[in-house]
């Protein structure tokens, strides 16, 4: 059982500065000993701001390297394949960000590699840590709710309508908004109330994004900015998804703007990523009521990390690396796992399918 986890990063990027570093950093079982990024005036600054560390421009060559132990993958969606199979080949564990692949199939893909490998493997669903998200789920699982019933998501951003760069085109990031934002919230509601067996989709593209932040021309967007769905549960539960980067009046301080929640035969509880450490709950017959996440649910257990120091809706992000590293040291699977990015994956390009042939789909979700 290995004591302490070496980590290597490709992709050094905003995420991993704000994310993962500072989780790494929190975590005595591990360290920071590799990055990785084609980008050479970024990986100067990044070795200069993270300390004494390898690193290199070829992704291979961080798989390669015997002193990682475990890499964090945060780059760009089409490379997320390529990158996750070299390093599952090389026995390294293995943190993805959303989404896994450019589609199911390749989700998949990376799924049966690292269980047939051996080595550990999760998808960043960052929400999922959120403390009220955690305390809903144990609403839900406990039974405090009664049957559920209903799932409704909102996610909305006021982002500025200028280029995306490569997450505007197809072939590079698979989809917009669908695979950037939905798509945390398509995980949460099957960790909730498990599997989504048939939807109704649609997305929209309402801005051409074809200038860049100061004013340059550039290829137009090829990607949604607002996506929906209707959809089943196979527990004949049913639920309603709504994402935007372009509702106006949305932006708060960036963060913007998200409502999830789950009505159930007995009551209702709601999640908000403005406010993560209270959630929003109602038995029948009573309006919903602000109350605060038990403390037992503000953090991984084990966790290091202070609820009451930095922004809520920030540090609860710092315990996906909790969650990865425990994994290593305890040898079990990481939650949550490569399977569940890949399901994820299937419900969201079921609603490509949706919108494309005007019906509805069966969701297939099982990675093999």
């Amino acid at each position: 059982m290995p004591s302490h986890v070496r980590i290597g990063i490709v992709g050094v990027g905003a995420v991993s500065d704000f994310h993962h570093v500072p989780g790494i950093r929190i975590d005595s079982r591990a360290s920071l000993t590799a990055i990785c990024d084609p980008n050479e005036g970024l990986l100067k600054q990044r070795q200069t701001e993270w300390g004494g560390i390898a690193a290199y421009a070829d992704y291979r060559q961080l798989a390669e390297d015997p002193n990682v132990d475990a890499v964090i993958i945060a780059t760009p969606n089409f490379t997320h394949h390529p990158i996750a199979l070299e390093c599952i080949r090389h026995g390294k564990h293995v943190m993805c960000e959303k989404p896994l692949g450019l589609n199911f199939t390749e989700s998949a893909e990376m799924y049966r590699a690292a269980r047939d490998a051996n080595v550990r493997h999760m998808t960043a669903f960052t929400y999922r840590f959120a403390p009220s998200m955690r305390y809903v789920r144990h609403l839900v699982s406990s039974g405090a709710l009664g049957t559920p019933r209903h799932f409704r998501s909102q996610r909305f951003l006021d982002w500025p309508e200028t280029s995306w760069g490569w997450r505007q085109i197809k072939s590079l990031a698979g989809a917009g908004d669908l695979f950037d934002m939905t798509i945390h919230r398509i995980d949460f509601s099957q960790d909730l109330l498990g599997p989504i067996r048939s939807i109704c989709g649609a997305v929209a593209q309402f801005v051409p994004r074809d200038k860049t932040a100061d004013g340059k021309p550039c290829p137009p967007s090829e990607v949604d900015d607002w996506s929906s769905l209707i959809g089943l549960f196979a527990s004949g539960a049913v639920g309603v998804w709504e994402g935007s980067t372009l509702m106006k009046g949305y932006n708060n301080g960036g963060v913007g703007y998200e409502w999830a929640e789950v009505n159930g035969s007995e009551g209702s509880a709601a999640y908000q990523l403005t406010d993560p450490n209270n959630v929003l709950i109602a038995k029948n017959g009573r309006d919903m009521e602000k109350m605060p996440v038990p403390k037992e649910f503000l953090v991984l257990p084990g966790s290091p990390r202070d609820p009451s120091e930095g922004k809520p809706s920030t540090v609860f992000r710092y315990d996906l690396v909790w969650e990865f590293v425990s994994a290593i040291v305890e040898e079990r699977d990481a939650v949550p796992g490569f399977h569940d990015g890949a399901s994820a994956q299937a419900v969201a390009d079921a609603v490509l399918q949706s919108f494309e042939e005007r019906r509805w789909i069966d969701v297939s979700s099982d990675p093999g």
